[in-house]
């Protein structure tokens, strides 16, 4: 197999037999690339607990054209449901919206590959504009305008540039990297500019491939943080926002078909070191599923 993928999992480049293969971590950005000329579609669901406000986030991934085995395109559109809970609020709550959130274009090139049998070492740089597509009209029961932060999109164009790395031997596989992603303003209102940094690592089961129809299972420990400095109202920092959030990560995903993968992962919050006075991070459940064509 030569510059092929393995499952629905985006492969090392040149591997002879026996094959080895490692998934890519839910959370943790890769920098495996597609093969050249193959698509794939993404569609996962987190569930974002957040003091009284419940947000469940569904991206669906597409990665539509790799115009190169070392670069990969992609498109995330986003839908987004939010609910905000208050005692005496009834079954509506004070805030019930939900749509699309703001669309993300993207690519991801890998600038260094060296493969070897078993494995392989990779860096790449991804990029990706996200475009005010979400709503940003949403009112609390009452009327009122939500802040903000409570809106589906942000009002204005970001983007961010994300450094990744990829170690993998056989069936360890190892992923770091680290973006910083910042927003235009909105009427007045700018979202704090966040800093992410993450680690993966990745264990396969069995050790050996046999063919390319082997059922695969990857287990995953990460770790997910995201530092964000204040948001900003004409200027004026907001002190009730911004900090420094880390999760614990375990997931699991099983390839069960040479095109399917399956995965869930669920992230624990274990450093919340948030600016003034601000609700606590849950616990977040996610799952999905990846195709490769």
């Amino acid at each position: 197999m030569t510059r092929r993928a393995l499952g629905a999992v985006l492969v090392l480049a040149g591997v002879p037999a026996p094959l080895a293969a490692q998934g890519l971590p839910f959370h943790t950005e890769t920098a495996l690339t597609t093969a050249f000329a193959q698509r794939g579609v993404r569609a996962f669901g987190t569930v974002v607990h957040r003091g009284s406000v419940t947000t469940v986030v569904a991206p669906l991934v597409v990665l539509p054209l790799a115009p190169h085995e070392r670069v990969t395109t992609m498109v995330v559109v986003p839908v987004v449901v939010r609910r905000m809970w208050a005692p005496g609020a009834g079954d509506g709550g004070l805030l019930s919206i939900g749509g699309l959130g703001d669309l993300t274009i993207g690519a991801k090139w890998a600038f260094f590959v060296r493969d070897r049998p078993g494995g392989t070492n990779r860096l790449a740089v991804l990029g990706v504009v996200r475009l005010p597509t979400g709503e940003t009209n949403a009112t609390f029961r009452d009327g009122t305008p939500a802040p903000p932060p409570l809106q589906l999109g942000a009002g204005a164009v970001g983007a961010a540039l994300t450094l990744v790395g990829t170690l993998v031997r056989g069936r360890v596989g190892l992923t770091a990297d680290v973006g910083h992603s910042r927003t235009a303003s909105a009427d007045g209102f700018r979202h704090g500019a966040t800093t992410r940094y993450d680690v993966a690592l990745g264990f396969r089961i069995p050790g050996y491939i046999a063919t390319v129809r082997t059922q695969t299972v990857q287990l995953y420990l990460e770790w997910n943080g995201t530092i964000t400095v204040h948001d900003r109202v004409d200027d004026v920092n907001v002190t009730d926002s911004g900090g420094h959030v880390g999760f614990v990560s375990p997931g699991v995903q099983w390839v069960p078909l040479p095109q399917l993968l399956v995965e869930a992962s669920l992230q624990v919050p274990v450093l919340e070191d948030l600016h003034g006075a601000q609700p606590g991070v849950g616990v977040r459940p996610a799952f999905g599923a990846r195709v490769l064509f």
